[in-house]
């Protein structure tokens, strides 16, 4: 005889069934983790190419707004580019002393200006922190 029988393709598919039902939660959180990673990165790379926009054109700025979660690099009087921190909107910036907005500061020589600024990075659960110090160092938390 070949096949299996009722009873055994039901118990295969409720075996599935509760393994999947585990599994869902973790992939969700896993799922939150890298998109608060992803955004992270993006700033950092944002602010890397800030710094280099500076001494370029003798300064530049970051503007990260906390509301539509956007970033502006922006030259003198002029737009460098603009992203958004996430794809679908869920990344929540959230900065120290509820304010809306940070701006980071870079001079000619690729100095920190008014960079001091602690970042953080939230989806659900999932949390990532970027700490930018006074001179423009970078550390990922």
């Amino acid at each position: 005889m070949n096949g299996y029988s009722l009873l055994e393709l039901t118990a295969a598919l409720l075996l599935m069934a509760v393994a999947s039902a585990v599994m869902v939660p973790a992939a969700a959180s896993h799922r939150d983790r890298i998109r608060v990673l992803a955004a992270r990165e993006s700033v950092l790379s944002a602010i890397r190419e800030t710094r280099t926009e500076a001494v370029r054109s003798g300064g530049a700025r970051l503007v990260l707004s906390v509301p539509d979660a956007q970033g502006r690099i922006i030259a003198g009087d002029s737009l460098v580019r603009s992203f958004r921190l996430d794809s679908d909107g869920r990344v929540v910036l959230v900065l120290a002393r509820g304010r809306r907005e940070a701006e980071i500061g870079f001079g000619g020589l690729g100095l920190g200006l008014f960079a001091s600024e602690t970042l953080e990075f939230v989806v659900g659960d999932a949390r990532a922190r970027l700490v930018v110090s006074s001179y423009g160092r970078v550390r990922r938390e």
